[in-house]
């Protein structure tokens, strides 16, 4: 599938955003802590964060265009250090909702049931939950012209972390302590060390063109596993022996290829059924909720729940200007008449 610049503009701006967040992979999820000049304590979702240097230790992330409210980067500005904390498994479904739009004097810690805790020092929280947490001072921040963002640079103060992360090499693993990554705007996975390789150097530098392994030896390179035992045949030299019996050389060559494909459409047919599920259900709460108005196309609606009540109901009025109203999700109705629900990670 080609896709050029010109398709990508014509897209929808939803559509657009998620694919765009979502083509650069797999990447960290963190929450950054800063204080405002009047203590109150702020915390934000950024799946930005980068390495910098090593000496000094300097780490970064990407400030969206300052075209609105910024509470995290008015607070780093004005007071200078922040923190940045992994998120793990945990605590990952409060540390999604800091995302929310809270007034300047109200605290994403509070709202989300997130406990702030300090270091002498450091005027910024850090997230007492997380496992993983950076103390820093800000030293540079630079424009980004062509879009408007800024990079934030800051120089590591002071670094907490479960010891059983670092590796003797001084790397870290961070399945140890379940931390998540982030693809797109609200997808999560979960990280696991995979392999090691070494320091590459012209001394050590293999020879693609050799052999890793006999052709006795039953390997997938897609999976990097040893599957012999997921086979329907034998497949050691002590095996018996596959007779066709009247099946063709040609056939019996391509039973192993058949297989591959053949379990590669079962897996997509159970996560195609998954999804189907989970937008019948969607849709089935949408089109069972008390709506006065006839929904418009693409445009943004708000769900909530009725005081003392297990009915539902439509709304225009947005969550942050009614918040007597139990908000239950934000949803649009697509081309096709079904409901799409909306959540966003927009950082602070």
């Amino acid at each position: 599938m080609n896709i050029h610049l010109d398709d990508i503009l014509d897209w929808e701006k939803s559509y657009r955003l998620k694919f765009i967040n979502s083509i650069s992979g797999y990447k960290g999820a963190h929450l950054i802590g800063t204080k405002s000049e009047e203590g109150i304590p702020n915390l934000g979702i950024f799946n930005s964060v980068v390495h910098i240097n090593s000496d000094p230790p300097q780490i970064g992330f990407i400030m969206r265009p300052l075209t609105v409210e910024r509470h995290t980067y008015e607070n780093i500005i004005k007071n200078k250090f922040y923190t940045i904390n992994h998120i793990q498994k945990s605590f990952l479904k409060k540390a999604h909702y800091t995302s929310v739009k809270l007034d300047s004097s109200e605290s994403e810690f509070e709202k989300c049931n997130l406990k702030e805790e300090y270091v002498e020092g450091l005027t910024a929280p850090f997230v007492k939950e997380s496992k993983i947490k950076i103390g820093l001072k800000l030293i540079e921040d630079i424009e980004i012209k062509s879009n408007g963002s800024r990079l934030i640079i800051g120089e590591v103060q002071f670094v907490n972390i479960k010891k059983e992360c670092i590796e003797e090499d001084g790397q870290l693993d961070f399945s140890v302590v379940n931390n998540v990554c982030v693809t797109g705007l609200n997808k999560y996975s979960t990280v696991s060390k995979f392999i090691d390789y070494p320091y590459v150097r012209s001394s050590n530098f293999p020879n693609f063109n050799k052999k890793e392994r006999p052709d006795n030896v039953v390997f997938d390179n897609e999976t990097q596993t040893y599957n012999s035992r997921l086979l329907p045949y034998g497949t050691n030299i002590g095996a018996p022996s596959i007779k066709p019996f009247g099946v063709s050389i040609w056939k019996n060559k391509n039973i192993s290829s058949f297989n591959h494909i053949f379990n590669n459409k079962v897996e997509q047919i159970k996560s195609d059924y998954t999804k189907l599920i989970d937008e019948y259900n969607i849709n089935e709460l949408l089109y069972g909720a008390k709506m006065n108005f006839e929904p418009i196309i693409g445009q943004t609606y708000h769900l909530y729940l009725k005081n003392n009540s297990t009915d539902h109901f439509l709304s225009l009025i947005h969550p942050d200007t009614w918040k007597s109203q139990e908000h239950k999700g934000s949803f649009q109705l697509n081309s096709d008449k079904t409901w799409v629900k909306i959540i966003t990670i927009q950082d602070e």
